[in-house]
């Protein structure tokens, strides 16, 4: 099926040789008027919009303005009589994707409508996921469509209105806590307070004066009684984190407060009684933990009846576009920044790699990568090196010019020489030994690169 062109210019001997030029290859219709056009894109669908600088009653940013008013996706490319600094510079400005110098050559547009329209397509896969996105957020910050992550909501959706304590299990950066505000959100105390507390920043004594509080003179330095969280939150509910760095004498308190609903002050006498919904999250197996006798069976048992484990990101893949670009929207919003699109490419190198900080460590990459970009598209010179180096697309391969890749990887220690020739052999593997293409994936100029490949003999293709 051929892409659709439209042409649009006042100047009918341009309109004629673009369609003699053009007709064989591509679908092409031709127009002498801006808002004859613009009704013709409403009514039907073109992947490129041709665009004369000859038109009498608008410039090009005035042109492009009108175009995207219609609100469809296509790209426009300008054309023009000469590439004089002026006239790039108002294209530029106008928001054009790219220009032709005309006579409009097929060979020519050949060149810039592929990537164009690759790009076009990432937008359109970019506005599903959007559209995708603003559904789920209604509903939901559990982002993703994964079948391991439906078991978890529906897990959720199960255990949101009872007022059993709930451990949710997983690795550090899947998001505990996001499960946990939802199973608040979800429940009969959604309009009681929520209050989120770890035992890795208050450890010791401190998670005990923090959850019970403590009465005046109970330690140096406590010159006046002050409530607890779970005295604060009363009606409400809290979520632990860390319940496996809790101090195995506080358990027993916390055991008794999540039995009872009743506890004491540090350094009180009187009983008090708090109604709190417990949610607990670790990321260490408890059982192991009870076994070593570092934590408490009774309160293992209490807390393991419902228990909701969280995947690791990376036994839930499919994921990765649907969260990659909602983090990019919300990063793009506070940047102030126009939302870009992700790279095939980028995105085929997101979703190869293990993810050892899970969601944590794809929101901060996507951030690191929207924060370095300049253009619309982000592609694979924004990932960092360990990305393409860690990268499944490259594993148990073999690199050529170095050797088998599993073998490379499994050496302890490394020298600086030995890691930039894996490098830079798997990266020009990667482009089919193309220098522009690996000088840019790896951030350097192509002169160095030229030198580096006769310094480690790898110019063998």
């Amino acid at each position: 099926m051929k892409n659709a062109i439209l042409a649009i210019s006042e100047k009918k001997e341009v309109l004629k040789q673009i369609r003699k030029e053009l007709a064989e290859k591509y679908e092409v219709i031709t127009f002498s008027n801006l808002l004859d056009a613009i009704d013709m894109i409403r009514e039907s669908d073109f992947e490129i919009v041709l665009l004369d600088n000859n038109l009498n009653s608008f410039n090009f940013a005035e042109s492009k303005k009108k175009l995207s008013s219609i609100g469809k996706d296509f790209v426009t490319i300008a054309l023009i009589e000469n590439e004089t600094a002026e006239t790039i510079a108002e294209i530029k400005k106008a928001g054009i994707y790219a220009y032709l110098a005309k006579p409009v050559k097929v060979e020519d547009l050949d060149k810039v409508i592929i990537p164009s329209l690759n790009g076009l397509e990432l937008m359109k896969e970019n506005k599903r996921l959007e559209e995708r996105l603003l559904v789920l957020e209604e509903d939901t910050d559990i982002i993703g469509q994964s079948a391991k992550i439906k078991d978890v909501k529906t897990m959720i959706e199960k255990v949101a209105d009872s007022d059993l304590p709930i451990l949710i299990v997983g690795e550090t950066g899947v998001g505990k806590d996001i499960v946990a505000k939802e199973i608040y959100k979800k429940s009969d105390r959604n309009r009681g307070k929520y209050a989120q507390i770890s035992c890795a920043i208050y450890p010791g004594e401190l998670i005990e004066r923090e959850l019970f509080g403590y009465e005046r003179g109970a330690f140096l330095g406590a010159s006046a009684s002050k409530r607890g969280i779970l005295e604060e939150i009363d009606g409400g509910t809290i979520y632990i984190e860390d319940i496996s760095k809790m101090d195995i004498k506080i358990q027993t308190r916390l055991l008794k407060a999540i039995e009872y609903g009743e506890f004491k002050r540090v350094g009180g006498t009187k009983v008090r009684r708090a109604n709190v919904r417990f949610l607990v999250g670790t990321d260490i197996d408890l059982k192991e933990e009870t076994e070593k006798g570092k934590f408490r069976k009774d309160l293992f048992h209490r807390l393991t009846a419902f228990p909701i484990e969280v995947p690791p990101l990376r036994e839930r893949k499919e994921d990765i576009p649907i969260l990659a670009n909602y983090f990019l929207n919300k990063v793009v919003r506070i940047l102030h920044k126009e939302t870009p699109v992700i790279s095939g490419e980028a995105m085929k190198f997101l979703m190869e790699y293990y993810y050892p900080g899970n969601i944590m460590e794809l929101k901060n990459l996507i951030e690191r990568m929207a924060l370095l970009s300049k253009d619309k598209i982000l592609d694979v010179e924004q990932l960092p090196l360990e990305i393409k180096t860690k990268s499944n697309i490259v594993e148990n391969k073999t690199v050529i010019g170095v050797g088998p890749l599993k073998e490379i990887l499994e050496q302890e220690i490394y020298s600086l020489d030995d890691v930039e020739r894996v490098v830079i052999a798997i990266a020009l593997q990667k482009t089919r030994w193309n220098k522009q293409e690996t000088s840019k994936i790896l951030g350097i100029g192509r002169t160095t690169l030229y030198e580096k490949i006769r310094k480690y003999g790898l110019d063998i293709k």
